[in-house]
């Protein structure tokens, strides 16, 4: 059961002490997991001891990663480890050796889960903004409709600047010269060159022709970027007298990166998150209730292994070329599902503790964090998960007959973020949504009703 803890320290130094001090070689965290990477994976033992302490919900290893599950203080208790651990974490990461998958969802849960805090409130404020608009659209043309848009959108189109930071991090280089590199990118001028190529104008770079690709909302290009400057800033430290680095290194580096990303890196990843995005769109379009009955009915399989973050990039490359995003609003089903799941419990169980934990989790799964809701209620007890699963397939299928969209990226699809699905150019979409919400919670809840819960849990 997770509960409210204050002496983050305390957690952070016992979980630091279990899987041994100098066996930890890089830390971090998304909205509720602590995740480590270890040099040896800790006995059956100590996974168990960890997993009994205040606050802890569940311990797994998955993905090159021991991730210790907590909940929403998951934040407090990595500020305390990345404290205890000082500048040593990553200096031994290269020993470790990790498949390719894994080190890709590894970087994506570090990039991207410090700040979609950042980008779930930031939908919120449109989603606000959508509903105003529907009853009084005369607020569409007022100054405050104005300034609150763009500070709505703000974090979206510098996305590559914040990209720059925690992937910075990651990958060990200069944040600052990372951030500027970026900056580069989402600079306006270079938004005008790309229109000028895009009109049909060729624009050479030493000679070589530049694409027309743009990088404000990008997700890849950034992210390739900071990765090869990485090994390029290794690379100058080691060659570079120590009297030139602070110079010379930022200067290299830059005028290297930004003209190499908008000549090779930029268009290759983009159109490779372009690729992966118009392949689910053309089973989306072309078959949307298998579509649906898969992101529906699996997509909380991805979140108890730690993968759920590989989708980002295809996601937001969705909203920026089409404005829209059908795998969100499939997605939105599955987490109302395991929250259903929980109220499901709540009135079938017998347990007062467990009504407790079922109602806590239930209602933090409302906000788009199931985590707790998995592994404090549903998997525990096997069968609301599953009832979880089939609710949240059959409600994205009643949606999939609606054409019902996301215009809206949401950083934590849940219940409030239903609101993204309003579109006046698909009024069909908003009617949808909630009919699929309403049969998902309707039919999870009486499933668990009906196929029960084990009662015999401890």
């Amino acid at each position: 059961m997770a509960t409210k803890i204050r002496d983050y320290a305390k957690l952070a130094a016992d979980i630091r002490e279990a899987v041994g001090p100098d066996n930890i070689i890089s830390a971090a965290n998304c909205a509720t997991r602590l995740r480590l990477v270890l040099k040896e994976s800790p006995s059956a033992e100590v996974t168990q001891k960890i997993s009994e302490m205040p606050a802890v919900i569940k311990v797994m290893e998955n993905g090159g990663q021991y991730q210790i599950v907590i909940g929403t203080h998951a934040k407090d208790v990595y500020e305390e480890m990345a404290k205890l651990m000082g500048d040593t974490a990553g200096a031994e990461a290269a020993e470790v050796k990790q498949g390719l998958f894994n080190r890709i969802i590894a970087a994506m849960s570090a990039v991207f889960a410090p700040f979609i805090y950042i980008l779930a409130a930031a939908g919120l404020v449109q989603g606000m903004l959508i509903i105003i608009t529907h009853f009084a659209p005369a607020f569409a043309e007022t100054g405050t409709y104005a300034v609150l848009s763009f500070i709505s959108w703000t974090p979206f189109t510098f996305m590559p600047i914040m990209i720059a930071v925690t992937a910075s991090k990651h990958f060990k280089c200069n944040t600052f010269i990372a951030m500027w590199c970026c900056m580069a990118l989402t600079n306006p001028d270079w938004g005008s060159i790309a229109a000028r190529i895009a009109d049909g104008e060729t624009i050479k770079f030493l000679g070589l022709p530049m694409a027309q690709t743009t990088y404000t909302s990008s997700v890849l290009p950034p992210l390739f970027l900071v990765l090869v400057l990485s090994y390029l800033e290794r690379f100058l430290n080691k060659y570079v007298p120590d009297i030139a680095k602070a110079l010379v290194v930022p200067f290299i580096s830059a005028i290297v990166m930004v003209p190499l990303t908008i000549l090779v890196i930029g268009p290759v990843s983009d159109a490779v998150a372009m690729g992966i995005a118009n392949a689910y769109n053309f089973l989306a379009n072309n078959v949307p209730a298998v579509a649906a009955l898969l992101v529906g009915g699996i997509w909380q399989v991805f979140v108890i292994f730690g993968v759920h973050w590989g989708v980002t990039p295809m996601n937001v490359a969705n909203f920026a070329k089409y404005g829209c995003d059908s795998f969100q609003a499939f997605q939105t089903c599955a987490v109302i599902a395991q929250a259903a799941a929980c109220f499901g419990v709540v009135l079938k169980t017998k347990k007062k503790d467990m009504k407790s934990v079922a109602l806590s989790a239930g209602l933090t799964g409302i906000f788009g964090i199931t985590e707790p809701a998995i592994y404090g209620v549903t998997l525990r007890l096997k069968k609301p998960f599953v009832a979880g699963c089939i609710g949240g397939a059959i409600g994205a299928l009643v949606i999939s007959f609606f054409n019902t969209k996301y215009y809206v990226y949401a950083g934590l699809p849940g219940l409030l973020t239903t609101v993204n699905a309003m579109s006046d150019a698909n009024p069909g979409s908003f009617t949808g949504m909630m009919i699929g919400v309403l049969a998902t919670i309707i039919i999870t809840i009486v499933l668990v009703q009906i196929i029960g819960c084990d009662e015999k849990e401890k």
